[in-house]
């Protein structure tokens, strides 16, 4: 059963543990994605890295929603979510070290050329099972309130995980398959091993309101969460892939655009911790709106700006940024009731992945689109993510449905 904790407003150290997770899925997508084009290539697949991206996250569409409704179910029945997490990153786990086996042994048997794609797919739904419930134990470790703040420490850990990729590739290459996956799946395990020893099963006190509220979820509120994930990927993808490099390379003499991109997921990891206190003081939906609406002015800005200006450019694009970042598993989170906040959250990734999913079908050569193009587009996806967060607002001002 839970224990409730009324002495704080947030679980420092519960969230401390999902965030540990966090940078973990993190760092082991970002071996995965490394890897990918050489294994592929190794098997006889080469340029089909672009191909297995697609599958996995037009499968994850799926999964990330039903693993978070699975999630929801085994708390009603079990009163934790836990379970679903450790099997999820165990088997992640096994075939993260499996993936590397095959690639060294199964090269030389014909008849197992297509094990390796398989278990490359296998993994990332594994990966997509324990996710949506892991984050959105949030909703037991704050209150809905302090929400940003407590998703400021995720999105801080797993930035920093992610911002060695474009200064870490080569050496991380350099170590092979074998040595950097087993560490991976080491990783993986050490973090789900800290979750549990945290206490994950404990929450915040609920208010008798929340406590009453009706576990039917509406059909309207999970479109815009969806929508809202997928505009979100739509716009990140368009701002972190193409715009920024380009930027940052054109416009700046003599840059050094690896280091130039580490510096900025530096930037981005530790602006999401001002960016959660000023989402918990202003309102996290006013928040979210405004970075929306200015990361998408700031995204045409920065494609048609030249100059001395371009660095403030892009340091208000970061922060801009931090804020949608902070914002929208929060935002998901309001838009469900608290006994569905793993199918909210599976949701929205399953929006994200589908978006992921689409750009990558329909900018088959995102590098050879103009940055101006990309540009437009990405701002366009940040105002359709702004709309949805204010059809969202008017759905929260509505009084809830309370179980009789």
């Amino acid at each position: 059963m839970k224990n409730s904790q009324s002495q704080s407003l947030i679980l420092w150290r519960q969230v401390g543990g999902v965030a540990v997770l966090q940078g973990a899925i993190t760092l082991c997508w970002l071996l995965y994605r490394l890897y990918l084009p050489q294994l592929l290539a190794g098997f006889g697949f080469a340029g089909f890295d672009r191909a297995i991206a697609i599958i996995e996250d037009a499968l994850a569409v799926a999964i990330e929603p039903a693993a978070g409704w699975l999630s929801d179910s085994q708390r009603r029945w079990m009163g934790t979510r836990l379970p679903l997490i450790v099997a999820g990153t165990i088997l992640s786990s096994v075939l993260f070290i499996a993936i590397p086996a095959i690639f060294i042994f199964g090269n030389s048997i014909s008849s197992l050329r297509w094990i390796l794609p398989a278990v490359l797919v296998a993994w990332a739904l594994a990966m997509a099972l324990f996710r949506s419930p892991a984050v959105s134990l949030l909703g037991d470790y704050a209150m809905t309130k302090q929400l940003p703040q407590a998703m400021s420490l995720l999105v801080f850990v797993g930035g920093l995980a992610g911002a060695i990729r474009p200064v870490a590739g080569d050496f991380i290459l350099s170590l092979g398959p074998a040595f950097t996956f087993t560490i991976g799946s080491l990783v993986l395990l050490a973090a789900v091993a800290v979750l549990r020893a945290v206490n994950p099963d404990a929450a915040v006190p609920k208010s008798p309101l929340d406590l009453g509220i009706s576990e039917r979820v509406s059909i309207w509120a999970l479109g815009l969460i969806a929508a809202t994930g997928a505009s979100v990927a739509w716009g990140t993808r368009a701002l972190l892939e193409r715009i920024l490099p380009v930027v940052l390379e054109t416009q700046i003499a003599g840059a050094n655009v690896k280091l130039l991109m580490l510096g900025v997921g530096i930037l981005m990891a530790f602006a999401a911790l001002p960016a959660g206190i000023i989402a918990v003081r202003a309102g996290n939906q006013r928040v979210l709106l405004g970075g929306l609406l200015a990361t998408a002015v700031l995204l045409l800005v920065m494609a048609l700006t030249q100059g001395v200006l371009v660095g403030a450019i892009v340091l208000a694009a970061i922060f801009s940024y931090s804020l949608v970042a902070n914002g929208t598993i929060p935002f998901a989170l309001s838009l469900v009731p608290p006994q569905r906040g793993g199918f909210g959250v599976g949701v929205y990734f399953g929006g994200f992945s589908l978006a992921m999913s689409l750009y990558s079908v329909v900018f088959g050569e995102p590098l050879a689109i103009p940055v101006v193009k990309v540009a437009i587009l990405g701002a366009i996806a940040f105002l359709a993510a702004a709309g949805c967060v204010a059809a969202g607002d008017r759905i929260q001002s509505q009084p809830p449905v309370t179980n009789s």
